[in-house]
């Protein structure tokens, strides 16, 4: 019977780490979901956050709109001070598309491909799009690997506010920054962002 609980702990343990959480950012600023457009594997978890890291400033919601066959729907509501995070794991293979209801004119989709595979244990990051920015925290300069051409970028307070804007392809100066958390927004083909702290 030991021996039996044993080998269950053990599958149970590795089926666990094999899933991973993808992270959404929900944005105020320009009505999107980041990033837009992500795949998964099948076991894998979805996590929306707002981009500020606080409430969110609006009413925005979650809602699927075109899901597998049989594929649990959603409709999730974000209005400060309600939860500030939804999570949803696909339990079916397939495309699942969804929308911010009161701003679908704006462009505020999203989607996520789900797959069959196994992953390891991990947030989602800017690795799905091979951009790295360091040292974060940055005293003075952000450097930028993954970029293979002069690309444009944003700099957002967590309000929403537009700092910096520029283009570059290897590093950024912020040192004129004031001490805290900001957003950049690497644009392009398919825009990215990332948070990053000034020290």
């Amino acid at each position: 019977m030991k021996n039996i609980l044993i080998i269950l702990c053990i599958i149970l343990s590795t089926f666990t780490s094999k899933a991973q959480i993808h992270i959404v950012y929900v944005w105020d600023g320009y009505f999107q979901f980041t990033p837009a457009v992500i795949t998964i594997q099948l076991g894998d978890t979805v996590q929306w956050l707002p981009l500020s890291g606080g409430a969110p400033s609006m009413v925005h919601t979650i809602t699927s709109t075109n899901i597998p066959l049989g594929a649990a729907t959603f409709d999730q509501i974000w209005q400060a001070p309600a939860d500030t995070f939804f999570q949803y794991v696909p339990q079916v293979l397939g495309l699942y598309e969804y929308e911010c209801t009161p701003h679908v004119l704006s462009g505020m989709i999203g989607s996520f491909n789900v797959i069959d595979g196994t992953t390891d244990v991990n947030n989602y990051s800017s690795e799905e799009t091979n951009l790295i920015i360091y040292p974060n925290p940055s005293p003075n300069i952000l450097n930028i690997d993954g970029l293979y051409s002069e690309t444009e970028y944003k700099i957002y307070n967590l309000i929403g506010s537009l700092i910096i804007s520029g283009k570059t392809n290897k590093a950024i100066d912020i040192s004129d920054l004031i001490g805290g958390n900001y957003i950049i927004e690497m644009l392009g083909e398919k825009p990215r962002v990332m948070k990053f702290i000034k020290e």
